[in-house]
């Protein structure tokens, strides 16, 4: 029952994001019926794993799912942002570049420029001891095959 109510909200999320109407997401650079086809293979397996046991409708899980975000994808939701908005500040700049306005934007986007780099090592790191945790023997799920480092 879950898993069915699960794959209809996915399909429709797909839905919904191939018309355009979500266009807030980041989908790591894939399309998004492919980026929830592949978030449903792992909440089924998920499902089926009796992690969502406390979840009572499948819009529930997906939304649980939605929320829980590891920390190198944090970092990289940061760093899509920021560059949004350096885009954004960079439009409104040409549109008046002589405003007090315009010179504030310029300044903002020469501190977010300077920020990148941290940003990118932050989220590079996480990404690495994602990894590391994932191979670790002692982290279910974990492979590790039995090698401690």
């Amino acid at each position: 029952m879950l898993i069915s109510q699960v794959k209809s909200e996915y399909a429709r999320l797909a839905e919904l994001a191939s018309r355009g109407h979500i266009v807030d997401r980041a989908y790591n650079g894939m399309l998004p019926e492919a980026y929830y086809e592949q978030a449903l293979e792992k909440a089924i397996r998920d499902i089926s794993a009796g992690k969502y046991d406390d979840c009572i409708s499948g819009q529930q899980i997906v939304e649980h799912i939605a929320n829980h975000k590891t920390k190198a994808q944090r970092a990289s939701d940061n760093i899509e942002a920021t560059l949004h908005n350096m885009e954004i500040a960079e439009e409104r700049v040409a549109f008046d570049p002589d405003s007090k306005k315009s010179q504030q934007l310029i300044a903002e986007n020469e501190r977010r420029a300077e920020a990148i780099p941290q940003l990118i090592r932050t989220m590079k790191q996480a990404q690495a001891q994602e990894e590391l945790d994932a191979d670790s023997p002692n982290v279910i799920g974990g492979g590790g095959n039995g090698k401690r480092l």
